[in-house]
């Protein structure tokens, strides 16, 4: 099949060195894309996460509730360290606090929408990134509306092949 003695089979050095060069281009980028791009698409899966888990609809039983505190408690690591820049606060919370005052928030809702807006995610270095965005609840406790607007930066970090919040800094509160 490869001989120099004429005919349509010959294949020249030429050629298989550009389909060798072709292939190590589409190998490399592939790899390059499920590094970068599936942390990245895993990271906002995440915050995807956050805000399904967040929201509560008007009929929701407490149960309900309960789940979805759990599922977003897991999300973050154990413990996981919460700065509010504005009152100047920072400290440490265990899954099992996350989970109680995420509870706690819900219970305060009647209905509430979680959505998140303007995420940008920095270049994974060292299996972290940084997340920025802002982070908007609109919904109503009993009859009042109520709406609020944060201004978040999220460090994310995997561990045991897991992307998890070790880090959320409450950047700005504004008015």
């Amino acid at each position: 099949m490869f001989s120099d003695r004429g005919g349509s089979a010959v294949v020249s050095r030429k050629t298989i060195i550009a389909v060798v060069v072709v292939m190590a281009v589409f190998i490399t980028g592939v790899v390059a894309y499920y590094l970068w791009f599936g942390d990245e698409r895993a990271i906002r899966k995440q915050l995807v996460q956050v805000k399904e888990m967040g929201s509560k609809g008007e009929a929701e039983q407490p149960v309900d509730g309960l789940v979805k505190a759990t599922k977003i408690a897991a999300l973050f690591s154990d413990p996981c360290r919460l700065i509010v820049e504005s009152v100047r606060y920072d400290d440490y919370y265990y899954r099992k606090h996350i989970q109680e005052h995420v509870m706690l928030v819900r219970s305060l809702f009647a209905e509430v929408e979680v959505s998140l807006h303007d995420v940008a995610i920095s270049r994974i270095v060292n299996k972290t990134a940084t997340v920025r965005g802002t982070l908007r609840l609109h919904g109503r406790t009993i009859g009042e509306p109520v709406a609020s607007t944060h201004e978040c930066q999220v460090e994310v970090t995997k561990i045991d092949g897991k992307w998890l919040f070790t880090s959320v800094t409450i950047v700005e509160i504004p008015e």
